[in-house]
């Protein structure tokens, strides 16, 4: 009698740590997914304000506007940079073609836009010619894919 009573109980306290561990489990997925989606909207919105920013510079520089230049760097200058080898590797940009203009910014760059807030560890590459904006390193969508550019996004 004490055996069953004792089995009874190493099987609900079994039962116990495994519903515990299978809640700690769920809320530690929950949180890294708000984590991730978060990082992933932040993302996007920086990249939304640096399109709003360029997108008003090329203007300017397309109508002559006295003093107006793109800014950054052009990327044939930094086209030796793994960063920039990797994007041109996997096809995400094509620096010989006329139909582009990119340029890379840097966070020197970012603040001559009026952009303080947004830093980044390597740089972000603008499109002037198709005002799209490219996100060196990449981010993970809902659907589990990087994703580079914000017409991707």
């Amino acid at each position: 009698m004490k055996k069953k009573s004792l089995l009874a109980t190493y099987v609900k306290i079994f039962i116990v740590i495994a519903l515990m561990i299978a809640a700690i489990y769920a809320l530690i997925r929950f949180v890294d997914n708000g984590y991730s989606n978060e990082m992933y909207e932040t993302i996007k919105t920086n990249m939304l304000l640096i399109q709003g920013k360029t997108e008003v510079i090329a203007q300017k520089v397309e109508i002559k506007e006295k003093g107006a230049e793109l800014i950054g760097t052009k990327i044939k200058d930094k086209q030796e940079e793994e960063p920039i080898k990797k994007l041109i590797q996997a096809g995400i940009i094509n620096i010989e073609s006329k139909d582009n203009n990119y340029y890379c910014l840097s966070n020197v760059d970012l603040k001559k836009l009026g952009l303080e807030n947004i830093t980044t560890n390597n740089y972000y590459i603008v499109d002037y010619k198709k005002n799209d904006i490219i996100y060196v390193d990449g981010i993970q969508n809902q659907s589990g894919n990087i994703v580079y550019k914000l017409s991707e996004m």
